[in-house]
């Protein structure tokens, strides 16, 4: 462990967290590999565009002996950033094996809870058959929070109103739920097994409306198809697991 080091744990996982960090009520994004990894290049985007600094990162020895090289810098796959003043980003680089999930959640769930967020947003997919003919795709919502819904009706999202959500998203809105922190989980349409930057696009769009983050999507627009390329191997290990019966975790719309 190194100096200044703080650890905080549920059943095995750890949460880490780097000397120095003291933000409190921030509002926490969490982008974690699934349908169209569209939580995970919408977050992954803010944190570079916001410029924000890794503060910790979740660590166990339920999660599988993996470490990522960036720029020489030996990197955790599951990591924390903030900007050092109101936003915490999590981001997961691997998918959550369906085996550690309730342990990974309820470890990340606690540590929410002690940050007393603001809200904590959650960015993900929902597939959609004709993806390719859809130009813009819509963005739907789930909120907890009153004055969420409030903002995000002056964005062009709409209400998640019926259906079944499984699997990661799932667990964080329960977990959250059950220890009162608010929430807002927004639905990208998106296709399932490609990467959709132009869905992480909709989905940051509607934040910046909604909470006025002021992120620049000009450069992901530029660049979707280079990401695209990037991101097909962790998209491989996602689509692996979103074929198992209870990993299936996009939302299912009636009517």
């Amino acid at each position: 462990m190194l100096v200044g080091e703080k650890r905080r744990s549920d059943a095995g996982m750890k949460v880490v967290e780097y000397d120095g960090m003291k933000i409190r009520s921030p509002y926490i994004f969490v982008g974690l590999p699934d349908v169209g990894l569209v939580g995970s290049i919408a977050v992954s985007y803010m944190i570079d565009r916001v410029k924000m600094a890794e503060i910790g990162h979740v660590e166990s020895d339920l999660l599988p002996p993996i470490l990522l090289v960036r720029n020489g810098e030996v990197k955790n796959p599951i990591r924390l950033y903030s900007n050092a003043s109101s936003m915490i980003a999590l981001i997961s680089e691997m998918p959550i094996h369906p085996s550690i999930l309730q342990e990974f959640v309820g470890s990340i769930a606690e540590w929410f809870r002690r940050m007393d967020p603001r809200l904590v947003i959650s960015i993900t997919g929902v597939p959609v058959q004709n993806r390719l003919n859809i130009d813009r795709p819509k963005v739907f919502y789930i909120s907890t929070d009153e004055q969420a819904s409030s903002l995000m009706r002056s964005t062009q999202a709409m209400v998640f109103e019926e259906g079944i959500i499984f699997g990661a998203y799932a667990a964080i809105l329960k977990a959250c739920i059950s220890r009162s922190i608010p929430t807002l989980t927004l639905f990208a349409q998106s296709h399932l097994n490609f990467p959709d930057p132009f869905a992480s696009i909709e989905a940051l769009d509607v934040l910046n409306k909604a909470l006025n983050v002021g992120i620049d999507l000009n450069e992901l627009r530029e660049e979707a198809e280079m990401i695209r390329i990037r991101s097909r191997e962790l998209m491989k290990q996602t689509e692996s697991m979103l074929t198992e019966p209870r990993l299936k975790t996009a939302p299912t719309f009636y009517g």
